[in-house]
């Protein structure tokens, strides 16, 4: 019956855009139906209910528009942050170099905000040259504290991007996670963040991980043997969810592997209000007032249209407890793409493997980086 009734209402919202003369919120039955809502004054659709992005007829020329509303949303929920997420030309600087499995890594530690400085690895390709210039990807680890970016250079090896893709011809970057790794030398993860709410109380930790990846790549893009403009992504779990919501803020990420990292939020509500208490305090305000998530995770993909971005999702993923919802998110945002005339650049690799990538599921994920970063070139 609430369905029916939900419906009932959205269908009221438009006839009441075309015809709002014609309700009259005073007749007995009408108000029952409309409630407080006021003809020629339009209220929020605040629902879960609806996945729809676009209707029929929108054009592509409507969704920049579209996008930035969504955008906004989005950004909002992650707090008021002190700068842009916009590119800028940060400072780093390099801190060793160390030989490791036949590649070359160099450590860096770059600037992010004030006194926030992260540590980062890159590794070369095996045949460097100095002298020519290399596509670079992201390798983005997954919640493991004090490992953070060793995660994706060779620790599990099941999630060794940066390591297998240097050795595909790539440079490839590894950062800590605001919170991971070099952060967390002789203190925890609980104080980091504890210490960053006292300096930043309406910020997030979602927003200062989003700026910090912003921030690695304005550091690639000062680097002489990296082709600046087009950059790739992969990581799992943590690490996949985080490229997603970077690839929305950060132009420059041309194709993205979100691996195990989407978990719409309806479906996903004990992890805002548990963890996602810490990562975006606003966003779990709002669930415990209303129940309605600021945003879904459907309208995050679509906003990394027409970016190409590969799906990696196991059916049996024992942290996330609708599998389907996931390959709805999926299919509702490549709407969007198709919209914009690039179906092709969104897809979904369903397995069976769990929390993780192994060797053919990786295989897949390359392929498609190698595809589509041409795309940038």
């Amino acid at each position: 019956m609430r369905t029916f009734v939900t419906l009932l209402l959205v269908l009221s919202f438009q006839l009441h855009g075309k015809a709002q003369d014609s309700v009259q919120v005073s007749t007995p039955g009408m108000k029952e139906l409309y409630g407080d809502v006021v003809p020629g004054r339009s209220v929020q659709f605040n629902s879960v209910l609806t996945s729809s992005l676009i209707l029929r007829d929108t054009k592509a020329e409507e969704w920049p528009e579209l996008r930035n509303r969504i955008y906004k949303r989005i950004t909002s929920a992650w707090g008021i942050a002190p700068v842009p997420y916009q590119p800028s030309v940060n400072k780093f600087e390099e801190t060793g170099r160390y030989v490791n499995l036949g590649l070359t890594h160099i450590r860096y530690r770059f600037h992010v905000l004030d006194d926030i400085w992260i540590e980062a690895v890159c590794v070369l390709p095996k045949d460097f040259k100095e002298a020519a210039q290399y596509q670079a990807i992201l390798a983005v680890h997954g919640t493991n504290g004090a490992v953070g970016k060793d995660g994706a250079l060779g620790k599990p090896k099941n999630r060794s991007y940066a390591i297998e893709l240097a050795q595909k011809g790539f440079v490839t970057f590894a950062a800590d996670l605001y919170g991971y790794g070099a952060s967390l030398k002789n203190t925890t993860q609980e104080q980091v963040y504890k210490s960053f709410y006292e300096k930043y109380p309406k910020w997030s930790i979602r927003g200062i991980q989003m700026l910090s990846l912003m921030r690695g790549v304005d550091m690639l893009e000062q680097l002489k043997f990296v082709k600046k403009g087009a950059y790739g992504s992969i990581g799992n779990s943590l690490g996949g969810g985080s490229i997603l919501y970077h690839t929305v803020v950060d132009n420059r990420i041309k194709t993205a592997i979100v691996s195990t990292g989407v978990s719409p939020l309806y479906t996903n509500i004990y992890r805002i209000m548990g963890r996602g208490r810490i990562d975006e305090p606003l966003r779990a305000e709002k669930v415990a007032k209303d129940g309605i998530p600021p945003y879904e995770t459907h309208e995050a993909i679509a906003l990394c249209a027409p970016r190409a971005v590969l799906f990696l999702e196991p059916f049996n993923d024992p942290y996330n407890p609708d599998n389907m919802a996931v390959y709805k998110a999926v299919y509702d945002a490549s709407a969007v793409y198709k919209l914009l005339g690039t179906p092709n650049r969104i897809s979904i690799l369903i397995h069976g493997d769990g929390h993780d990538t192994i060797d053919n599921v990786r295989d897949y994920a390359y392929k498609w980086l190698e595809r589509f970063l041409s795309i940038g070139k």
